[in-house]
Order: C-alpha cells, then structure tokens, then sequence
C-alpha cells in the first residue's frame, strides 16, 4: 500500500513539474559569453513569455517591451505544442510590413527552460528562461 503511494505521489510530481504554465523571462545570469547585456538579443530573445498549456496544446505570447519608452508589444504564439518536457511554438511578426516566422523549440530542465530558434538568416541563438517573479 505504501509503495503504491509512493509511486502515485511520484508520478503526480513528475507529471507537475512538467507544467511550463505562468511568466518566464529571460536569466541574464545564463547568457553565453558575448551575448547583448540583459539576454536581450537583439529583441529577438528577450521579454515576457506567457505560456499555458493544456494537455499537449501550448498557447500563450511574448511581450517586449515598447521601444524608446513606446507600449509593450505584445505577440501571440501559433503553433504551440507541448510534450513530456519538450514544446514548440511559432510567432510572426511584421517588420516594415514584411511578416517574418520565427519556431522556438524547448526544453525543460530543471526549474528553467531552454529555448532555441533561428534568427532568420542571423543564425540561431539559445537562451534560458527563468519562472518570472
């Protein structure tokens, strides 16, 4: 009965720690060397990111902040796919009035989550996103 316990309690807290749902921003402290002061990179990599999931649906947006002291902008995921401790996801923005995709891929390890994505022609680039205070 105990180890039946164990092992329900220890599938519920896998299961929980999984859970990408709330605020992340960027963890400056994990920035790889040369990277732009704050893991900003170059607006592509910084902001908020909200993400809620619902069984392997992933939804949410990225907020940057305004530039030059303007409104936040505010980009909805597309895409959004969730799966033990990977996701995906896409987000288009408009630049100049040319609309530009850009996919993330994560992971989740540990308490932080590791996001790449291509830069459209810049290369691509990996940052790490930490639960937003």
């Amino acid at each position: 009965m105990l180890l039946a316990l164990v092992a329900v309690l220890s599938l519920t807290f896998a299961a929980s720690a999984a859970d990408i749902s709330g605020k992340w921003v960027v963890d400056a402290s994990a920035a790889p060397a040369g990277a732009p002061a704050g893991g900003r990179g170059g607006g592509m990599g910084g902001g908020t990111y909200e993400f809620k999931v619902a069984g392997s649906k992933l939804t949410g947006s990225i907020t940057n902040p305004g530039r030059g002291g303007g409104d936040p902008t505010v980009t909805q995921i597309a895409d959004g796919k969730f799966s033990g401790d990977t996701f995906s996801f896409s987000v288009t923005r408009s630049f100049g009035g040319n609309d530009m995709t850009t996919v993330y891929n994560g992971k989740v390890v540990g308490d932080k989550l590791e996001l790449s994505f291509d830069m459209g022609g810049r290369g691509s680039r990996t940052i790490t996103l930490k639960k937003a205070e």
